[in-house]
């Protein structure tokens, strides 16, 4: 399992506009689905995104958030409004995420627990929702309430280790 972080250029606040929030989620479902990965929460927050995926092969991680980004841009340029639109411009290339992403290899039932959590506080914190579950573009309904998201969860991950409980 890893915890990923990807943010947009300049932290262009792209994700407040809905249509753009949910266009990236649709192709994080394909993305899920077509490399059959687990996806056990995530949050689309103005700026970023936060996943906790789960990989069979870990070390196809890179490739597979590489693909996820360049797919999500091409889907999301033409939903870009036109003010937006010149922030992306780098040297003669359009550029929608950052280069890099951060991730963290996620060890152990605890660790994965704290991750959760975090991804779900995530708007409430930044103002952008009263309660976790609450927040639209976040796998918190399906966890807290059973109400299901826009992307399915894997809420049933199992750990090899649970020793730091």
């Amino acid at each position: 399992m890893a915890f990923i972080t990807t943010t947009v250029t300049e932290w262009a606040p792209v994700f407040a506009d809905e249509r753009c929030a949910r266009s990236l989620l649709q192709q994080l479902h394909r993305t899920v689905t077509h490399h059959q990965l687990s996806l056990a929460a995530y949050v689309v927050m103005p700026s970023h995104i936060h996943l906790l995926l789960g990989f069979r092969e870990i070390e196809k991680l890179s490739k597979v958030v590489q693909q996820f980004k360049s797919l999500s841009t091409r889907q999301l340029r033409p939903l870009l409004p036109p003010n937006l639109i010149e922030v992306f411009h780098r040297n003669a290339r359009f550029q929608f995420w950052k280069p890099r992403f951060d991730e963290v290899i996620i060890w152990s039932d605890k660790q994965f627990r704290i991750k959760v959590d975090y991804v779900h506080r995530n708007p409430v914190k930044a103002g952008l929702a009263d309660e976790m579950a609450d927040y639209p573009f976040s796998s918190a309904g399906d966890w807290l309430s059973d109400r299901p998201g826009l992307v399915p969860v894997d809420k049933e991950w199992l750990w090899l280790d649970d020793s730091d409980d």
